[in-house]
């Protein structure tokens, strides 16, 4: 995966074309769009005040402000971030919307939010206890933060956690260290559900596409990029199957401080 950046296998066009394939409503996740939403949707409601930290391609974006959210939203990119604005204003949504390009943790948004969501946005970010930290001050008492991401698991090897540091130069927390980061900042864990399934079967979808891809006229895409992703969403399949990496929804609630 050397000689193509992290940022183009994960987010480039080719891979955005792939998801693509796979539903009209992709977005930079790895779960289906309405398992997504599915997931979130208990606790949307109109009026409240989101930080969406790590907004993609804008998809989510897009069905919180449809949802009657008043949102903040960053991304790392600022393509991405333009693609978000574009999306919005195109389905006259951006009103209530906030777009920054940030990179977290080092520039998180300061406000008082209702609802911090982390969909599949934090895992290569080392410095969890970092966020924890910013969203335990950015929140509202009582408020929420909702994480839909993979962890470390009982499972997890040794080689797996190498091999983590040097692809994507990351050291994800445990499960457990996870839960325990949480409760020490004042967080209450409401909920903390395995979503590997889902996960799992997202991940097929994706490699199967490829696989379908490999056998088309490619046009002016690259048959070396294809390579390289089908490469990395294949290590991200072994990986889950393996149960490598837990795919997990928590949600905390902010106590009173």
């Amino acid at each position: 995966m050397d000689s193509i950046s992290q940022e183009t296998l994960l987010y480039g066009p080719l891979t955005a074309h792939i998801r693509r394939l796979l539903e009209p409503v992709a977005h930079d996740s790895f779960l289906f769009f309405e398992d997504t939403t599915g997931l979130l949707a208990p606790e949307i409601h109109p009026g409240l005040k989101v930080f969406d930290a790590g907004c993609g391609r804008g998809t989510l974006t897009g069905w919180l402000a449809e949802s009657g959210c008043e949102i903040v939203a960053v991304d790392s990119s600022q393509e991405r971030v333009d693609q978000t604005r574009r999306l919005l204003q195109e389905k006259q949504l951006n009103e209530n919307v906030r777009l920054e390009v940030s990179q977290l943790p080092d520039s998180f948004p300061e406000d008082h939010f209702d609802l911090i969501l982390d969909i599949f946005s934090w895992w290569h970010i080392s410095d969890w206890g970092r966020l924890f930290n910013l969203s335990r001050k950015n929140l509202k008492p009582q408020g929420k933060l909702v994480i839909l991401d993979t962890f470390l698991g009982w499972k997890t090897s040794l080689e797996f956690r190498q091999q983590m540091r040097e692809l994507w130069h990351a050291a994800m927390p445990t499960l457990n260290e996870c839960k325990n980061m949480l409760i020490k900042r004042d967080f209450r864990l409401l909920k903390a559900d395995s979503i590997q399934e889902a996960y799992t079967r997202y991940l097929d979808s994706v490699c199967e596409k490829i696989h379908d891809l490999e056998k088309e006229d490619l046009g002016d895409a690259d048959p070396l990029e294809l390579q390289h992703i089908k490469t990395m969403w294949e290590w991200f399949r072994s990986a889950a199957h393996q149960e490598e990496m837990v795919a997990t929804c928590i949600t905390a609630e902010l106590t009173q401080y």
